[in-house]
Order: structure tokens, then C-alpha cells, then sequence
């Protein structure tokens, strides 16, 4: 069947033995038949960018490994710094592999909600060693401050049950997001469509629950990042929410494209292929510029430190300088103000 046969559907038509259904995704070969010389290009540059990827991910966590920081500092910015990493390695894989789109995108998301978790303890930890007195929570902040009829209290302390408060908030954010691309993973592979058709029924609990993560966490960095400006807590948040902005807004949007017939239909490769393509490249060099701030986020931390012991070293040597003055004075003057005794002369006998 060598033409093409309509069956009523805007969105499904065949030519040839393949299906231009928005549905339908190729397999390997057919992707770097219908790409050619570009698609193999395009793979090649994606990993170069994703083995620096790796390389600035890796030296940055060996950094934080001679630093002089707590066990639970390191965990927690490795922790954060792995996304990026793992993110560029599922967006290559979804890049090579069309058919491992959907679960390469459920690794993204729960690699980057425990690093939103990891992100929550380390800013808790950061503030507390700066706070000399129990800090309030900055309540109106946004997602929530766009609703003004929410009843906010003015003024809370950052206690531990409120803290306990805003920990579930963001410890929600992983069961949610795998639970939830669990559910999608097992409808698409019963099938693909019932995915597609039933995925739109997931995404309020989706949406609420990034809400309410992202203002678990910017409660956290606004209240703390007066006590703390040293630490850079808003760059530190910015980094790794800059991550969830891009797999999450940005995915809908280039695949929301797909039914203005912005992007072709050259089966065996259709509109949605074309659309995870450009998502899954943007996202690699997304990944790259992502960790390499982050690198420079978490380097000037170590920088500072060692600025730090410099200066605790250069004012150690002179209180030791002005100590050894002071000694080498004091012994002058001692010496000065002793005064030798002179022997009395000899008595001589007059007889």
C-alpha cells in the first residue's frame, strides 16, 4: 500500500506500512533512517555534552569532598549536583531511544525531587549555623502569594514543628512524582494512547505538587538567606529549580507545538517524535550550563573557606608577631630598669 489512506482523523494516517498516529514511536533504526547523517551527528555532539556533563558533576562533588564540611553537607550537595548528570544522561538515552521517552523522563523527575529534598535539609543546615536567634518564616512567598484571600500568618518562628511542617511539604514531592509516572508507566505499557488519554486526569495532582514543594523550599531560602548571605542560598535554590523549569514547563510547551503543525510528519517519524527530539537536545545542553553555575555555586563556597583559614592564619601570625614584641620589650625594659649593685669599698684598718 504505497498511498497514502485517510481514515477521518486528523491526527492518524498511514503511508506505507507506517503510521503517522501521534502515538506511534519508531524504533532505533528507523529514527537514524528517517534523521540520516544529522541524526547521527546530532547523537555524537549529545554525549560529548553529556561526558562534560559528568566530568564538571564529578570534580565538583570531589571539591566538596576536601572541604571542611559536615558528612551531611557532603551528602546533601552531591546529592544535588548528581541531577545534572542524570538528567543529560536520560534526555541522550530518550534521545537514541524514542520508545524509552516516557520512562526516561520518570527518572529525571524523581532524580530531581530527592535532590529538591537533599536542597531543603542542606538550606536548614546552612541557616542554623548562622542564627543566633530563632529566624520567622517568610510566608508570602510565591507560588502562594498570588492568592491574597490565602490567610497567611504574619509571623511564624522557625521552630522544629514548623520545620516538621515544611519537610513534608517538600518530602511529598518524591512520592507524588514517582507514584504518579509509576501509574503512567504502567498504563503505557498496556498502551500507549490509554497513557496519552488518561495522563491529562494526572496532571492536577502533578501540578499541585510541584506548587507545593517549590514553596516549601523558597519559604526556606527567603527566611535564611538574610542570616546567611555568605552561603548563597537564592543561587543554590535558583540552580537546581532552573532544572525542574526546564523538564517540566518547557517539555509542555515543545510538545503542546505538536498539534500546530509546527513540526512534520515524515513517517515512520511523526510531529511527536520531532517534538521529544528538540526537548531531549535542549535538555542535554540545558544540563551542561546548569551544572557548570552550579560548579561555580558550590566552588566559591570552598573559595570563601579558604579565604577564611587564610585570614585566621594571617591574624594568628600577628597577635604571634605582636606577642613577640611585646615579650622582646618587656624584657628590655626589665633589663634597663635593673640596676647592677656596686660592692662596697674595703674596709681598711687605720691601726
Amino acid at each position: 500500500m504505497d498511498s497514502l489512506t485517510y481514515f477521518g482523523d486528523e491526527n492518524f494516517y498511514i503511508t506505507g506500512n507506517f503510521s503517522c498516529d501521534d502515538h506511534y514511536l519508531p524504533r532505533v533504526i528507523q529514527l537514524f533512517e528517517g534523521l540520516g547523517n544529522f541524526g547521527v551527528g546530532m547523537v555524537t555532539i549529545a554525549s560529548i555534552i553529556c561526558a562534560a556533563t559528568v566530568y564538571l558533576a564529578v570534580d565538583a562533588c570531589s571539591n566538596i569532598c576536601y572541604q571542611k564540611e559536615t558528612r551531611a553537607f557532603k551528602i546533601n550537595a552531591c546529592t544535588i549536583l548528581s541531577v545534572y548528570p542524570i538528567a543529560a544522561l536520560c534526555s541522550l538515552t530518550a534521545l537514541a531511544l524514542p520508545r524509552a521517552q516516557l520512562l526516561s523522563e520518570g527518572l529525571t523527575q524523581v532524580s530531581l525531587t530527592i535532590s529538591m529534598y537533599r536542597l531543603y535539609e542542606l538550606l536548614v543546615d546552612l541557616g542554623r549555623r548562622q542564627a543566633t536567634k530563632t529566624p520567622s518564616l517568610a510566608l508570602k512567598v510565591g507560588p502562594c502569594c498570588c492568592w491574597p484571600c490565602l490567610p497567611l500568618p504574619s509571623s511564624l518562628e522557625m521552630n522544629e514543628a514548623n520545620l516538621s511542617r515544611l519537610r513534608i511539604t517538600v518530602l511529598q514531592f518524591p512520592f507524588a512524582q514517582g507514584l504518579i509516572y509509576s501509574i503512567l508507566l504502567y498504563m503505557s505499557a498496556e498502551s500507549p494512547v490509554f497513557a496519552a488519554s488518561y495522563a491529562v486526569c494526572l496532571q492536577p495532582f502533578v501540578v499541585i505538587s510541584i506548587l507545593t514543594a517549590i514553596y516549601g523550599v523558597t519559604i526556606v531560602t527567603k527566611s535564611l538567606q538574610e542570616i546567611a548571605p555568605e552561603a548563597k542560598l537564592p543561587q543554590k535554590t535558583m540552580v537546581l529549580q532552573m532544572v525542574l523549569l526546564f523538564s517540566k514547563l518547557q517539555g509542555f510547551v515543545i510538545k503542546g507545538l505538536v498539534g500546530t503543525g509546527l513540526f512534520p510528519c515524515n513517517p515512520p517519524l511523526t510531529p511527536t517524535v520531532y517534538a521529544n527530539v528538540t526537548y531531549d537536545t535542549l535538555m542535554v545542553i540545558e544540563m551542561l550550563l546548569l551544572c557548570y553555575a552550579a560548579r561555580l555555586i558550590y566552588a566559591a563556597d570552598d573559595r570563601a573557606e579558604h579565604q577564611d583559614d587564610d585570614a585566621t592564619a594571617t591574624d594568628r601570625h600577628q597577635q604571634q608577631s605582636v606577642h613577640r614584641n611585646k615579650a622582646t620589650n618587656g624584657e628590655a625594659v626589665t633589663m634597663s630598669a635593673v640596676q647592677i649593685p656596686i660592692p662596697p669599698a674595703p674596709k681598711t684598718n687605720d691601726s
